[in-house]
């Protein structure tokens, strides 16, 4: 083989091995440390990246004010790691560094992870990748529901369970700017809220909140679902590519028990 086809080849080998995975989930330099003791210790910089799609009729001026503040929030709510009892995967070979797939353990994790955060706003479907987290906005949502004391309530977002997509009415995220959050937390795996003692919580989600805390629980299982594909950290990157966000988003978007309302001329 001559020098320069040499050359050729660990140069693209290096260009490759830099490449960023896509997704909304991506982490590099992940690694385990076990305590012998039924105690992991997890280590990796994580990007979590949230596409806003704007469907509304006659536009959201004030967008990217509350992109900003969503990506700020988001990023301090899973600042700080975190831990988690009873979490069932496969059992870890400490001594191999990989996870033996024929064998479950019980473990407690310990989440020590870094995040950084992008909100960023996108002006069609092509810019969606298979397994990219989606927010979507529209001019309303004709959803209801009844709470746990048999009151009917509207809907100011909507996700579609874990891993999204989500969706938020543009008025009622300026009305309230959390919402954003709230919706994304959804997709990261938390659930609403309606116990009238928790009003304080950011998951509550009959209006009247007082606060918008996490609980160290919540934490646990957001950082959980992150590393749902636990196995994939003893290769050092990881990414979600089990999602199919742009069928999801289309499916949702499209049934009509959602009752979306929005520029269907911007959904192609």
């Amino acid at each position: 083989m001559n020098t320069n086809l040499v050359d050729f080849i660990r140069a693209n080998l290096a260009i490759l091995q830099n490449q960023p995975l896509s997704g909304g989930i991506v982490a590099k330099n992940m690694h385990i440390s076990d305590n012998g003791s039924g105690e992991l210790s997890l280590y990796g910089d994580f990007t979590i990246t949230l596409k806003v799609l704007d469907l509304t009729t006659n536009g959201a001026p004030n967008l990217n004010s509350l992109m900003t503040f969503t990506q700020q929030v988001i990023t301090t709510k899973l600042r700080g790691g975190g831990y988690k009892n009873g979490v069932i995967i496969h059992k870890y070979n400490s001594a191999k560094k990989i996870f033996d797939k024929t064998k479950t353990w019980t473990y407690s994790i310990r989440y020590n992870f870094n995040f950084t955060v992008n909100v960023i706003q996108i002006n069609m479907l092509t810019e969606i990748k298979g397994n990219d987290f989606v927010l979507a906005v529209v001019d309303s949502i004709g959803h209801q529901f009844t709470d746990r004391y048999g009151r009917n309530q509207s809907s100011a977002g909507l996700t579609q369970g874990e891993g999204g997509p989500a969706t938020v009415s543009y008025n009622s995220w300026q009305k309230n700017k959390h919402i954003g959050v709230h919706e994304f937390f959804h997709t990261l795996s938390l659930d609403d809220i309606e116990d009238s003692d928790k009003k304080n919580r950011l998951m509550y989600h009959l209006g009247d909140n007082s606060g918008q805390t996490i609980s160290d629980t919540e934490k646990g299982d957001m950082l959980n679902f992150i590393m749902k594909y636990m196995t994939d950290i003893t290769k050092g990157n990881h990414s979600n590519v089990d999602l199919n966000t742009v069928n999801r988003l289309k499916t949702f978007l499209n049934n009509p028990t959602n009752g979306f309302k929005f520029n269907k001329a911007k959904f192609r």
